[in-house]
């Protein structure tokens, strides 16, 4: 819509329209400016004018651009890689693009535009934007208009709600991708007699280009066929109401470019709508010109024609003489005025007064004492000579009217005998009025109702007689009779004919009960041949008997008699006892009737006549109805009254009747004439060829021809064909098993026998004409059965040679049963083996797999091989396939190769596995570990092929390395020198540097050995003259630690005093080691007296110690402490001595052993 907001249509969406359409359009554009009323003041369809509904009116926005403020491109096509970039920002004029601009005034030259945010800010399905447009009341929609500032979407639905808190009801789709995008097919049109109220899809706008100014233009009737007879299709006229419109934009177009998420190229996608267009009336059903708000504010129709509401959709309150209805073309189905007579304001709008009057108001509160639907009767006890004429009261004479009302003419209600306008005068069926009175009619009395013409003498007859003297029956009724309120009994006939008469052979009869006849009745009390009543407010039943049940049709209009006694003081009855009364109930066919006697005193008889029409009878039954009731009488009841008495008996029943015979007529029996399709002196049965519509239905049911289509007769009672001509059903309406054909053609050769193994049934196709079989052997199928099923081999016919009998697949159940195709249907082969097997039979397993493929369970059959790719042979595929073991590369072990040798290392693919190559000494065995090649060392040896000692240990031997146990102290190092001596730190000495050299002592602090004092030296000094004799030296036990001396230079307490020249007891033990722990022992040449002599001085000494005071017995346990540890280490040096003894010799050993030339 461009210029205006009521600007009929713009030029896009003329082009988009059909053009009946359009001629539509502008007719209602026209209409709408015409007044409510023609020139004649007469009215006629109105409707406000064609408008915009959206201009001026802001929608509501899921997502618009500028919060943040952001930049945009304008898509310049896919090929243009240069873009010009913008920016939105809501809070600037200048650049915002709110959803204000949807519906504002759109110019070509300033265009103005809505603008959601770009694909960067995930503007992009399944995240859609919606539009949401509230119209303020509902709207006859003809077009919805979207012009786009981009490029249209890929995707977009328009949906509607037609009251303002209805559902949202899709309205069009438009998508290129239909089906993918809402599950619908493209469809832009309906044939005559589908749903109109369905949405389309099309991919007409769905298009990328143009890249700007794309407009949408949805026409609500195009492609509705009924939009021609628009005022006659209250579904279209729903269709195009809207009062809410919802744009949901699903998916935006693109090139295909955004996928590398360039972000220029994610700007230049994005929602633009420049103008969004309702074309529509404000709906107002055709009885306003106009539109208008209201004093709150909500706009509504101004309406005419006596209407009502928002929409104009119900009369007011006094026009309801008539349904509301919407104006047409053809009439303006304004509301119309009850018709009160001018004696009331208020009425309601009542359906059934309408459907039997043609006028539906009903008047209220009516006044001048009058009464009725339109105030048009007078109330009680008044009347009216003329319509519109005031009520006057009756005067009915007080003593002549039966009551003080009398009817619209003024004319009283009399008494018996007397008549005239206000029961002045004698009454009707007397004649010849004289002074002397009036004589009496010459009607028959058993068919006239005793009046007759007061001129003429012409009998006015009971209500089924007919004749000047209302002597005869009316055609279907029969039997006159004076007690017969209609005069006549209708025809029963079981209601299949309305034509019957007396008939003859019937003879008048009693059914009687005295009870002198057996067990008649059950006796109740002691008296015999009667039956004893309490005479209470009581209900029982008569006991079963078949004479008084069943079917007494034949008993319609005679009496029940019932005979009862009273009982008496003393005595067994008694006369004058009061009885209130006696009600008989019936019961049969559904039906129940209850026939009351008046008040009696005992004894009496009470007679009830079994017609519908006997006083005291109710409910009131039709005459068909109570003798239905009799014709199967199920149940007999008696109530009897309470009384001053307690009980009494009932004495004697009688039921009169007819029989066949030739006594007293009996002229209450009919002889029908029946239709065709009946017979029976009743019509009480079906005549050959016909059966009952509902079988075993009874005699009232109708009797319809029998439908076995020429191929035998039924049975009457169950309407069951006797089949002939191989036909069965209830209708001998299809061939029995084994035969084929067409039973309906009604010939004897209908069904032929099936050309199918064992003549099994079969079926003939009514399009072809070709015989299948429908029940082939087990294991066959095929049209005459010549194939396998599925599950089953062969050749039944022997199309391929020799007949061969379908037989089960035979796969060793190595297949799904429940599959289709398991084996071929000719050869037997297996299709669809499982469990890893395949052949023929699916009997050995599939290479790359082993085990038993005929075990019972699929658990026990064909596993994987599972080879070890890196250990397996190349070009030897699978395994062994019972076994299962891998083709393995050299040195590689396992069933699935995956392991290597003993001996061997590192599995690699294509190669298999290493030696270790472990030394034969320094190894525990010949074997590593399978990944690092690590062999198993002996203790103290190291290396990846155990091939070196390890850091403090010495000695490579078979048996492994020796620890050097250097002392952590005294050692330089933990690592010692072949021989096992360790470098020592200054001041220790010893082959583990585990002792502090002469004249030093151990000194804990600093873990070192510190110089002894000066005094020591002397002992020194007198040790090193001294000649070593014997090849003992003497020095290394000068070198025992010294006492520990006081900070003051001073001996230690221990020391003996005046000792001078005593030797230390250390030196004198020190000695005696030296000489047990000498290697070679004492050399021959060596004097022992000399060493003896030593020896002696030194005990002299240890004696003149020993003798000192306490303090030398403390230092004496010392010594003994020091004698014991040094004992120990000479046991470790000589087990050391055989140790390096047994290397010496294994060594000469391994030499030996080796070849010549690799000794040197």
């Amino acid at each position: 819509i461009t210029g205006s907001r009521c600007a009929p249509i713009a030029i896009p969406l003329c082009t988009a329209l059909p053009h009946a359409l359009v001629l539509l359009v502008i007719l209602m554009v026209t209409a709408g400016s015409s007044p409510c009323y023609d020139p004649r003041g007469q009215p006629r369809r109105c409707m406000p004018d064609f408008e915009n509904a959206a201009f001026g009116r802001i929608p509501l926005v899921t997502n618009t651009c500028g919060s943040p403020p952001e930049d945009y491109c304008l898509q310049m096509g896919a090929r243009d890689a240069s873009q010009l970039c913008q920016r939105c920002d809501a809070s600037d004029p200048q650049l915002h693009h709110n959803a204000s601009f949807l519906t504002d005034f759109h110019s070509q030259e300033e265009s103005t535009w809505w603008q959601s945010q770009s694909m960067a800010f995930g503007i992009q399905h399944p995240n859609s934007v919606n539009i949401t447009l509230h119209l303020g009341k509902s709207y006859e929609i003809t077009y919805v208009r979207l012009k786009f500032h981009t490029s249209r979407p890929e995707s977009f639905a328009i949906y509607k709600r037609s009251h303002a808190d209805g559902p949202w009801v899709p309205f069009q789709f438009y998508s290129a991708s239909c089906e993918k995008t809402y599950g619908k097919q493209q469809r832009q049109f309906l044939r005559p007699g589908e749903n109109e109220h369905v949405a389309f899809c099309t991919d007409e706008f769905s298009d990328i280009s143009p890249l700007s100014g794309g407009n949408v233009a949805f026409s609500t009737l195009e492609g509705r066929p009924s939009a021609y007879n628009f005022d006659g299709s209250p579904t279209l006229q729903e269709w195009v109401t809207v009062t809410d419109l919802l744009i949901s934009l699903n998916r935006l177009n693109t090139f295909g470019d955004d996928i590398f998420k360039d972000p220029k190229v994610l700007q230049s996608y994005y929602y633009a709508i420049s103008d969004f267009s309702v074309g529509g009336r404000c709906k107002c059903n055709g009885h306003a010109s106009e539109c208008a708000l209201d004093e709150v504010g909500r706009l509504q129709c101004v309406c005419q024609h006596n209407t009502a509401g928002t929409d104009c959709q119900h009369c007011q309150p006094f026009y309801q003489d008539r349904p509301w209805a919407r104006g047409t073309a053809e009439a303006a189905n304004e509301c119309l005025p009850c018709n009160c007579s001018g004696r009331s304001e208020e009425c309601f709008y009542d359906a059934e007064l309408f459907r039997r009057t043609g006028h539906g108001g009903h008047c209220r509160n009516c006044r001048d004492n009058t009464a009725g639907p339109h105030c048009e009767q007078c109330q009680q006890n008044h009347y009216r000579w003329e319509q519109q004429g005031a009520c006057q009261p009756c005067h009915c004479h007080p003593a002549g009217s039966l009551r003080l009302q009398c009817d619209s003419s003024g004319t009283c209600s009399c008494k018996a005998n007397v008549t005239g306008w206000k029961c002045e005068r004698c009454k009707d069926g007397y004649h010849s009025l004289s002074e002397g009175g009036c004589r009496p009619c010459a009607c028959d009395p058993a068919g006239s109702v005793g009046t007759c013409d007061p001129n003429t003498g012409h009998c006015t007859c009971k209500e089924r007689v007919e004749g000047h003297l209302c002597n005869r029956c009316q055609p279907g009724w029969f039997n006159l009779q004076p007690h017969n309120p209609t005069g006549c009994t209708s025809c029963f006939c079981y209601g299949h004919s309305a034509v019957c008469m007396a008939a003859d052979g019937y003879e008048v009869t009693h059914i009687r009960s005295d009870f002198r006849e057996g067990m008649e009745f059950l006796a109740l009390g002691e008296a015999p041949n009667e039956w004893y009543i309490h005479v209470l407010q009581i209900f029982f039943p008569f006991p079963p008997t078949e004479k008084f049940l069943q079917n007494q049709r034949l008993s319609y209009g005679q009496p029940l008699t019932l005979l009862l006694r009273a009982e008496g003081n003393g005595s067994r009855a008694e006369s004058g006892v009061f009885l209130h009364g006696v009600q008989l109930v019936l019961e049969g066919e559904g039906l129940e009737v209850t026939m009351s006697s008046s008040e009696a005193f005992f004894p009496c008889s009470f007679s009830n006549r079994l017609h519908e029409a006997e006083e005291g009878t109710e409910p009131l039954l039709s005459a068909f109805s109570f003798q239905r009731l009799l014709s199967n009488l199920t149940a007999l009841h008696l109530r009897v009254s309470h009384g001053p008495r307690p009980g009494g008996w009932l004495w004697a029943v009688q039921l009169t009747s007819a029989r066949h015979g030739a006594g007293t007529r009996a002229g209450w029996v009919e002889e029908c004439t029946c239709p065709p399709g009946y017979i029976g002196s009743f019509c009480e049965s079906c005549a050959p060829g016909f059966k009952r519509d509902i079988p075993f239905g009874g005699p009232f049911v109708t009797c319809v021809p029998c439908t076995c289509n020429q191929h035998g007769d039924c049975e009457p009672l169950s309407g069951h064909c006797r089949c002939l001509h191989n036909t069965e059903g209830s209708s001998c309406e299809r061939c029995s098993p084994g035969f084929y054909g067409n039973p309906f053609n009604g010939h004897p050769d209908d069904c032929k026998p099936c050309p199918c193994p064992g003549h099994s049934p079969c079926i003939q196709l009514p399009s072809s004409g070709e015989v299948v079989c429908t029940h082939c052997p087990p294991g066959q199928r095929g049209k005459r059965c010549e194939l396998c099923d599925d599950g089953f081999f062969g050749d039944p016919l022997g199309q391929r040679g020799p007949m061969r009998p379908c037989i089960p697949c035979q796969c060793h159940g190595n297949v799904d049963l429940n599959a289709v195709g398991n084996c071929d249907s000719v050869s037997g082969r297996c299709l669809r083996c499982l469990y890893n097997t395949t052949g023929e039979q699916c009997q050995q397993c599939r290479p790359g797999f082993y085990g038993d493929a005929l075990a019972p369970s699929p658990a026990g059959k064909c596993a994987p091989c599972n080879c070890n790719p890196d250990g397996s042979a190349l070009g030897l595929e699978g395994c062994d396939p019972v076994t299962g073991q891998c083709h393995c590369l050299p040195h590689v072990l396992g069933r699935t190769c995956g392991q290597c040798q003993h001996g061997y290392y590192g599995l690699q693919r294509a190669v298999g596995c290493k030696s270790c190559e472990c030394h034969p000494m320094g190894s525990q065995d010949s074997g590593c570990h399978a990944v690092t090649g690590q062999c198993s060392c002996q203790p103290g040896v190291t290396g990846l092929r155990c091939d070196r000692c390890q850091h403090g240990f010495f000695g490579f031997s078979a048996r492994g390395c020796r620890a050097c146990n250097c002392s952590p102290l005294g050692s330089i190092s933990a690592q010692c020198h072949e021989n096992s001596t360790c470098l020592c730190h200054p001041g220790f000495v010893g082959y583990k540097c585990d002792r502090c050299q002469a004249n030093f002592f151990p000194d804990p602090p600093s873990s070192s050995c510190q110089p002894c004092p000066t005094c020591y030296g002397l002992v020194k000094d007198g040790v090193c003259p001294m000649p070593c004799r014997g090849g003992v030296e003497l020095q290394p036990y000068a070198a025992l630690p010294c006492p520990h001396v006081s900070p003051a230079g001073g001996a230690a307490q221990g020391e003996a005093a005046g000792g001078g020249g005593l030797a230390h007891p250390a030196l004198l033990l020190s000695f005696t080691l030296a000489l047990s722990s000498h290697p070679g022992g004492l050399e021959p040449g060596m004097q022992a007296e000399a060493v003896l002599g030593a020896g002696q001085l030194q005990l002299e000494r240890l004696r003149l110690w020993l003798n000192a005071p306490g303090a030398l017995a403390m230092q004496l346990g010392q010594l003994q402490q020091e004698a014991e540890l040094q004992q120990d280490r000479i046991r470790a040096f000589e087990s050391d001595l055989v140790e390096i003894r047994a290397d010496k010799q294994n060594l000469e050993d391994i030499l030996r052993s080796l070849p010549e030339g690799c000794s040197k």
